[in-house]
């Protein structure tokens, strides 16, 4: 087994605070903000830019961060 795949698999298991939300493991938030990310970029490709509201960004934008803050720092 290499290093990068055993640091993977640690980070996989780690919890992650969400301000607001509540905590996610590593694997299941990164998950959830790619579904996100690719739902606003289909979205984008129909040309709806509807049903979509301050809310679900904002969301979008606490998971970002709580992600770039942990892999910054682990």
């Amino acid at each position: 087994m290499k290093l990068k795949d055993l640091l993977i698999e640690k980070k996989k298991d780690d919890t992650i605070q969400v301000r607001g939300l509540g905590t996610y493991d590593y694997k299941s938030l990164s998950k959830k903000v790619g579904k996100m990310v690719d739902d606003l970029s289909k979205r984008n490709r129909k040309g709806n830019h509807t049903g979509l509201g301050k809310r679900q960004l904002g969301t979008l934008s606490a998971m970002w961060e709580a992600l770039a803050d942990y892999e910054e720092n682990h």
